[in-house]
Protein backbone atom coordinates (compact mmCIF):
# COMPACT_ATOMS: atom_id res chain seq x y z
CA UNK A 1 0.00 0.00 0.00
CA UNK A 2 1.69 3.19 -0.90
CA UNK A 3 2.14 6.03 1.50
CA UNK A 4 0.56 8.70 -1.41
CA UNK A 5 -2.10 8.29 -3.50
CA UNK A 6 -1.51 8.13 -7.25
CA UNK A 7 -1.34 11.07 -9.22
CA UNK A 8 -0.93 13.25 -5.58
CA UNK A 9 2.17 15.13 -3.81
CA UNK A 10 4.01 12.88 -1.17
CA UNK A 11 3.29 14.28 2.26
CA UNK A 12 6.48 14.64 4.79
CA UNK A 13 6.34 11.18 6.22
CA UNK A 14 6.34 9.67 2.87
CA UNK A 15 9.39 11.81 1.99
CA UNK A 16 10.71 10.82 5.33
CA UNK A 17 10.92 7.71 4.55
CA UNK A 18 12.32 8.37 1.30
CA UNK A 19 15.13 10.34 2.68
CA UNK A 20 15.80 7.68 5.10
CA UNK A 21 16.21 4.64 2.24
CA UNK A 22 18.14 6.43 0.31
CA UNK A 23 22.26 5.58 0.89
CA UNK A 24 23.52 9.12 -0.43
CA UNK A 25 21.79 10.56 2.49
CA UNK A 26 22.99 8.28 5.28
CA UNK A 27 26.59 10.41 6.27
CA UNK A 28 23.73 13.44 7.00
CA UNK A 29 20.81 11.73 7.87
CA UNK A 30 20.23 8.15 9.67
CA UNK A 31 17.76 6.22 11.49
CA UNK A 32 19.16 5.38 14.65
CA UNK A 33 20.52 1.84 15.12
CA UNK A 34 16.92 0.11 16.98
CA UNK A 35 14.94 2.26 13.64
CA UNK A 36 12.81 3.77 16.06
CA UNK A 37 13.98 7.28 15.71
CA UNK A 38 16.25 9.69 13.26
CA UNK A 39 18.97 12.15 13.17
CA UNK A 40 20.52 14.82 11.04
CA UNK A 41 24.07 14.46 11.87
CA UNK A 42 24.78 17.34 9.09
CA UNK A 43 22.52 20.43 9.31
CA UNK A 44 24.29 22.77 7.24
CA UNK A 45 24.43 19.28 4.59
CA UNK A 46 21.38 18.49 5.15
CA UNK A 47 19.70 21.93 4.42
CA UNK A 48 22.30 22.11 1.11
CA UNK A 49 21.98 18.70 -0.09
CA UNK A 50 18.89 16.86 1.35
CA UNK A 51 16.03 19.31 1.82
CA UNK A 52 15.79 20.85 -1.73
CA UNK A 53 15.37 17.45 -3.43
CA UNK A 54 12.62 17.06 -1.35
CA UNK A 55 10.91 19.98 -0.21
CA UNK A 56 9.87 23.42 -1.65
CA UNK A 57 11.82 25.19 0.84
CA UNK A 58 15.90 25.28 1.79
CA UNK A 59 15.74 26.02 5.63
CA UNK A 60 16.58 23.40 7.91
CA UNK A 61 14.44 25.43 10.68
CA UNK A 62 10.92 24.75 8.64
CA UNK A 63 12.26 21.62 8.44
CA UNK A 64 12.40 21.07 12.07
CA UNK A 65 8.51 23.02 12.34
CA UNK A 66 7.54 20.71 9.88
CA UNK A 67 8.61 17.46 11.82
CA UNK A 68 6.89 19.20 15.07
CA UNK A 69 3.33 19.71 13.24
CA UNK A 70 3.66 15.85 12.29
CA UNK A 71 4.08 14.77 15.83
CA UNK A 72 7.67 13.99 16.14
CA UNK A 73 9.90 14.96 19.36
CA UNK A 74 13.78 15.64 20.04
CA UNK A 75 15.20 13.20 22.64
CA UNK A 76 16.59 15.93 24.75
CA UNK A 77 18.02 13.70 27.76
CA UNK A 78 21.37 12.33 27.12
CA UNK A 79 22.40 9.23 26.06
CA UNK A 80 22.88 7.86 22.45
CA UNK A 81 19.42 8.86 21.02
CA UNK A 82 20.33 12.84 22.09
CA UNK A 83 18.92 14.87 19.72
CA UNK A 84 17.18 12.36 17.30
CA UNK A 85 13.48 12.68 16.49
CA UNK A 86 10.85 9.80 16.99
CA UNK A 87 7.50 9.15 16.36
CA UNK A 88 5.57 6.07 17.89
CA UNK A 89 4.14 5.34 14.39
CA UNK A 90 7.22 6.36 12.02
CA UNK A 91 9.71 3.09 12.22
CA UNK A 92 11.87 1.64 9.80
CA UNK A 93 10.67 -1.12 7.79
CA UNK A 94 7.21 -0.36 8.22
CA UNK A 95 5.90 2.63 6.69
CA UNK A 96 1.93 1.61 6.56
CA UNK A 97 2.15 2.72 10.20
CA UNK A 98 2.53 6.33 8.80
CA UNK A 99 -1.57 5.88 7.95
CA UNK A 100 -2.64 6.65 11.52
CA UNK A 101 -0.35 9.73 11.77
CA UNK A 102 -2.19 13.56 12.05
CA UNK A 103 -0.86 16.54 10.70
CA UNK A 104 -0.94 18.63 14.23
CA UNK A 105 -0.57 22.55 11.75
CA UNK A 106 -0.90 25.00 13.89
CA UNK A 107 -1.42 23.82 17.25
CA UNK A 108 0.75 23.97 20.28
CA UNK A 109 4.23 21.92 20.44
CA UNK A 110 3.77 19.25 23.16
CA UNK A 111 6.62 19.15 25.19
CA UNK A 112 7.49 16.35 27.15
CA UNK A 113 9.66 16.40 30.55
CA UNK A 114 13.27 14.30 29.48
CA UNK A 115 12.87 12.13 32.78
CA UNK A 116 9.52 10.64 30.33
CA UNK A 117 10.88 9.72 27.27
CA UNK A 118 11.18 6.51 25.69
CA UNK A 119 14.12 4.14 26.10
CA UNK A 120 14.17 3.59 22.35
CA UNK A 121 16.44 1.04 22.58
CA UNK A 122 14.98 -0.96 25.70
CA UNK A 123 11.30 -0.84 23.87
CA UNK A 124 13.45 -2.92 20.88
CA UNK A 125 14.68 -5.56 22.79
CA UNK A 126 10.87 -6.31 23.89
CA UNK A 127 9.59 -5.69 20.49
CA UNK A 128 12.44 -5.70 17.68
CA UNK A 129 11.60 -4.26 13.96
CA UNK A 130 11.97 -6.63 11.34
CA UNK A 131 15.53 -6.72 9.85
CA UNK A 132 16.27 -4.41 6.82
CA UNK A 133 19.58 -3.50 5.27
CA UNK A 134 19.52 0.16 5.98
CA UNK A 135 21.44 2.16 8.96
Amino acid sequence: IPLTPLGSVPNFLAKMHAILSTPEHSDIIKWMPHGRSWIVTNPREFEAKVIPLYFQHSKFSAFIRLANQWGFRRILKKGDDHNSYYHEYFLRGLPHLCKNVKNFRGSKKNVIASCHEPDLYEISKLCPLPETNQN
